[in-house]
């Protein structure tokens, strides 16, 4: 008798809690969002991050705060989105460096790139060049490269740090190559620029928009650009596929993402609003003219190239024994 009754109460409440995942994605969002952005105010991740705001507030009609928790390069805001409940209402903007290089170079982290957080959109990339200070007299890819494998340290590059996209991308051309430059590590691009221009580093991997006025000024000059295509803001910059290096890629890439488990039909609604406001031309036209390409693509796009981007970066980590802690 107990049986019956409760296998009748499970019939009775089955319509109820089968439509709860959908009606719960209805009446999303139904308070403020968080947006965490886990660098200090200031950088692409943030000015991204503030311009998808803007966006997903008006078209939502629901307020999305930035709040900027940096620290650790990117680990303590993402492992604070990865513990958060997976109900929408906490996000983050991640990068290469949070998860993918990070996860690489550091097997400590606190966080998974893969298993603790839901990808809900790749935002954008960004591209970034190779280039030199007055250091190096040459003006070509190929000519660089010839007097870096002229000896073990002939040609030294400046990093925004151990670990970081500037040092893996020239690890990874540099074993491509086949030469050993010697690396500088600072604490941020700004002194490792200002070396590299006083001619005191020879070299380093930049974005157009951080470089740009550089460039201009004759203060760097860019030899290739780790970018599939020319950019339309830097059409003379010659990608290193051009110049005899097809599966070089050096680009920073901003994502959305939530903490696992969050439903799909959440994912959905967030995917689509993003998609449409990363097309924006209050968004797409700003970041393209600094060199960067607005996405916004489907959530099962950014998880495969997710998963290709921590492959690609853990193999070049393990080549060169790169390693932080």
């Amino acid at each position: 008798m107990m049986r019956k009754l409760a296998l009748a109460l499970v019939g009775l409440l089955a319509p109820t809690l089968l439509g709860a995942a959908p009606a719960v994605a209805q009446d999303y969002p139904s308070r403020t969002i968080r947006l965490i952005v886990p660098y200090p105010p200031g950088g692409s991740a943030d000015l991204i991050g503030r311009m998808l705001a803007d966006q997903l507030t008006e078209r939502m009609r629901q307020t999305v705060i930035v709040e900027n928790r940096g620290g650790a390069s990117g680990a303590i805001g993402s492992e604070a989105v990865a513990r958060a409940k997976p109900d929408g209402y906490t996000v983050l903007i991640g990068i290469a460096d949070t998860h993918a290089i990070g996860p690489a170079v550091n097997k400590n982290l606190p966080y998974h790139p893969i298993n603790d957080f839901e990808p809900i959109s790749l935002l954008a990339t960004q591209p970034l060049a190779l280039a030199v200070g007055p250091a190096v007299k040459t003006d070509t890819l190929d000519a660089f490269v010839k007097a870096a494998q002229a000896a073990p340290d002939a040609i030294s590059y400046a990093s925004n740090g151990v670990g970081g996209i500037q040092h893996m991308a020239m690890e990874s051309i540099a074993s491509m190559a086949k030469f050993q430059p010697l690396h500088v590590p600072f604490p941020g691009s700004g002194p490792a620029m200002a070396d590299v221009i006083g001619g005191h580093v020879d070299a380093i991997f930049i974005s157009l928009q951080g470089g740009e006025a550089l460039f201009k000024a004759g203060s760097l000059r860019a030899l290739a650009i780790g970018a599939p295509n020319r950019l339309q803001a830097a059409p003379s910059i010659p990608t290193f596929a051009e110049l005899g290096f097809p599966d070089f890629m050096a680009q920073q890439w901003y994502g959305l993402f939530a903490p696992k488990g969050l439903s799909t039909e959440i994912v959905d609604v967030l995917n689509k609003q993003v998609a449409v406001s990363m097309k924006d031309p209050k968004i797409a036209d700003k970041l393209g003219a600094a060199g960067t390409t607005a996405i916004g693509s489907a959530s099962a796009e950014f998880a495969t190239f997710l998963k290709d981007q921590v492959v690609m970066w853990d193999k070049v980590a393990t080549e060169n024994n790169i390693t932080v802690k």
